[in-house]
């Protein structure tokens, strides 16, 4: 069930709907909420808002050492499923201590 729930979330990509939620991942999945809830918890051992956080933040931070100019902040924030740039800016200054702005175009892990 884990590999199920990564596949759907991370590698296609869905944590980039900014409105995504447990019970979405569940309804595309066939299986309870509770059940995908349970899954993150005793498996992943991470929650459900966490797991997809990650995701948001490896994928901007991979947008944005790519970027070189060609795309704003605001347009990289809303493509990896962030509600706001504030939010983007928040997450990513206290994952990495920078802003993105800031991030310098080097090698990056690719979002797998």
């Amino acid at each position: 069930m884990a590999k199920r729930i990564k596949t759907y979330i991370k590698e296609e990509r869905n944590f980039r709907n900014p409105g995504l939620t447990i019970a979405m991942v569940a309804e595309a999945l066939g299986v309870a909420r509770s059940t995908i809830i349970k899954v993150f918890n005793e498996e992943m051992n991470t929650t459900f808002l966490d797991y997809v956080y990650n995701c948001r933040l490896r994928y901007s931070r991979h947008l944005v050492m790519l970027n070189n100019g060609r795309f704003s902040m605001e347009h990289i924030a809303m493509v990896a499923g962030y509600g706001s740039v504030n939010a983007f800016n928040r997450r990513y200054k206290a994952e990495y201590g920078e802003l993105p702005r800031y991030t310098k175009n080097v090698k990056t892990d690719k979002t797998k």
